[in-house]
């Protein structure tokens, strides 16, 4: 976990970071441009570790400290935030200041839908805007998310102040990526016209449809494989005020089966208000990086992520010879199969854009290769 916030006003201009690793937190705080005061705390275990520092970091929020994205500016949603907020599960009262997150596990006596009936019983449920669906019951068993949907278009006149949506938040042990059994979002569209923001998290049973989001800004699939008709039917969509475009396309090895040609409608479309567009943890990225030269999403673009994928030599060297690229301002090329020669090529090329090429990884044998989540 590593949160940052800000503080800013006439007459304030403070920040307080957090940073979790295993059972201690770290934090820091003090005027922006300083480097601050730092104190930390250790714990019994991890878990008790996080819950401490998700306690503070919602109480310095209820003080008008806001999440500072900086370096980050990529980033809708990771493990502790989404659409700009902290994730935090809702118990018996509704902070609307974080992302509400509601799940319920296969043991859970209480099952999703009796919480989310709880949930919008809630006196300032016109106030939450941001709600994150986590684990659901037997999701681990096969059983898909309909009836959720089914739940939040009924709950649809408690939540209408609802403006970011993320279904699917679990990790790998509650259930695998590929095991998650998604549904049909089309009436998630015709019963919330405002939403800005959807994620969604697996591919199997997904069905978008042609997304009619007239305000939506912000479009997240995260996948350890996908079908290629997913990626027609956002093709198929009106999404012009699009900015964030972020798709985890996956591996042949968990059903993935999007080739370059299906991906080219996307790198040659009409979203004039893109500024980031991932290709995440693809099997092919080296195809994509040949396919953005002279690609128009460029004209517009300010972040390029393909990380996560199996990203080697012969795509560094069409990413060098690329010069469009050198109009970004960042380019995310983390968890790849670049050699030390290329990655130094590209370092040098694009240090200005601060292109992140971590987690440099060797094949074992000289042909296994791997994207970073298949699961």
């Amino acid at each position: 976990m590593n949160v940052q916030l800000i503080y800013q006003d006439e007459t304030s201009n403070k920040f307080w970071n957090i940073v979790v690793e295993g059972n201690k937190y770290t934090f820091t705080y003090g005027r922006i441009g300083s480097e601050g005061s730092t104190k930390d705390k250790e714990f019994a275990d991890e878990a008790t570790a996080l819950k401490a520092a998700q306690k503070m970091v919602s109480a310095k929020m209820k003080k008008g400290y806001k999440l500072a994205i900086m370096d980050l500016k990529d980033v809708v949603r990771d493990n502790y935030t989404f659409a700009g907020k902290i994730i935090k599960s809702f118990g018996s009262k509704l902070e609307p200041e974080t992302a509400v997150k509601v799940s319920s596990g296969y043991d859970d006596e209480v099952r999703i839908n009796e919480k989310l009936d709880k949930l919008a019983k809630q006196p300032n449920i016109a106030e939450m805007d941001t709600l994150v669906i986590g684990e659901w019951n037997e999701a681990a068993e096969g059983e898909g998310c309909d009836d959720v949907l089914e739940k939040i278009v009924e709950l649809k006149d408690s939540f209408s102040g609802l403006k970011h949506l993320f279904v699917g938040d679990m990790n790998y042990e509650e259930c695998e990526m590929s095991w998650i059994i998604q549904a049909n979002y089309k009436y998630i569209y015709e019963h919330f016209p405002n939403l800005e923001t959807l994620g969604i998290r697996g591919g199997e049973s997904l069905v978008l449809d042609k997304i009619n989001l007239p305000k939506l800004k912000n479009l997240v699939i995260e996948t350890g494989g996908l079908d290629t008709r997913v990626v027609k039917q956002i093709i198929d969509s009106e999404l012009k005020g699009l900015e964030h475009l972020e798709i985890w396309l996956g591996t042949g090895n968990y059903g993935g089966n999007v080739k370059i040609e299906d991906l080219k409608p996307i790198l040659n479309g009409n979203y004039p208000n893109l500024k980031y567009l991932g290709l995440k943890n693809y099997d092919f990225e080296g195809e994509v990086a040949k396919a953005l030269q002279g690609a128009s999403i460029l004209n517009s673009l300010e972040i390029l992520d393909l990380s996560m994928g199996i990203l080697k030599d012969d795509g560094a060297e069409a990413l060098y010879n690329n010069d469009a690229l050198l109009k970004l301002k960042h380019i995310n090329c983390r968890h790849h199969f670049i050699s030390d020669e290329w990655v130094k090529k590209l370092e040098t090329k694009f240090a200005e854009q601060k292109i992140n090429l971590a987690d440099q990884e060797d094949s074992e044998d000289g042909d296994y290769f791997f994207v970073e989540i298949g699961e």
